[in-house]
């Protein structure tokens, strides 16, 4: 008796279709991450060996001395060829040991410096930004004062003839500036001009105006006595303020006045 046609047929499909446990699909992504890793490890490897090998040549590219120096901003009072020579022991040495702090404390030490910045920039170059004192007024004879109130002493201060001179007592540079710009702005609507301010001990105040003319103010009220004095010198000629010499104005109601041909005279103002 022959086989029924469709036995044969739905034998054929059992026996085609897979076995428990056996598969037909490719590798699993775990076996993939096997691979990889291996993969990973001998680059990792082979480079490693690279690098030790070849360790002193990469330390020296990398760690290269610092030669050049980017001057970031512009100066008024410091020359380029000057700050080179402050630096020059720090420069040469490798990037990472560079004494950054030393060179900004060196900087530092400059009169001239208020401020000094200083960044290294791989591979082998230094960046330099320095803030100036800015001078606003001489502090006694051989100080500057800063628009701070800072004292500073740089050399060959006598060329700075323009600018005013301030004296005081230790410590009393801030008082005598704020006074000096209050006072400066009493005179603006005059043709006088305050080129010096001092304080006394016993806390007088004297004043040069127009580079000669010696105001003695004395102690408060100092603002009262100075525009009791601006309200006379607004009445005289131009050749009249020209000619005196001194004024004292220590008097209740009136003012002494003295002109270059040491004649005195007393005015009363009211």
């Amino acid at each position: 008796m022959r086989p029924d046609p469709s036995d044969i047929a739905a034998r054929r499909l059992r026996n085609a279709r897979p076995k428990r446990g056996s598969s037909t699909q490719p590798l699993k992504p775990r076996d993939g991450n096997k691979v990889a890793l291996i993969v990973i490890g001998l680059i990792m490897t082979a480079s490693f060996v690279i690098v030790v090998r070849n360790s002193e040549d990469i330390a020296q590219y990398v760690n290269r001395p610092i030669t050049k120096v980017r001057m970031e901003n512009q100066w008024q009072r410091l020359v380029e060829a000057e700050v080179g020579g402050m630096i020059t022991a720090f420069m040469g040495t490798g990037f990472f040991k560079f004494d950054v702090s030393g060179v900004k404390e060196t900087l530092e030490q400059h009169p001239w410096v208020a401020e000094a910045s200083v960044k290294r920039i791989w591979p082998d170059s230094l960046s330099l930004s320095l803030t100036e004192h800015v001078a606003i007024a001489r502090w006694g004879q051989d100080e500057l004062l800063n628009q701070f109130g800072e004292i500073f002493q740089p050399e060959n201060i006598d060329e700075l003839t323009s600018l005013p001179t301030l004296s005081g007592p230790v410590d009393s540079q801030i008082a005598v500036m704020e006074q000096y710009q209050l006072l400066s702005q009493l005179l603006f609507s005059t043709d006088l001009r305050l080129n010096g301010l001092e304080l006394s001990q016993r806390g007088s105040w004297e004043l040069t105006l127009n580079d000669s003319m010696q105001v003695t103010v004395g102690r408060d009220p100092v603002i009262e006595r100075l525009q009791r004095f601006i309200g006379f010198i607004e009445g005289q000629s131009a050749e009249e303020t020209a000619d005196i010499s001194s004024v004292d104005l220590r008097y209740d109601n009136g003012i002494a006045i003295k002109n270059s041909r040491e004649e005195l005279a007393e005015v009363a103002v009211r």
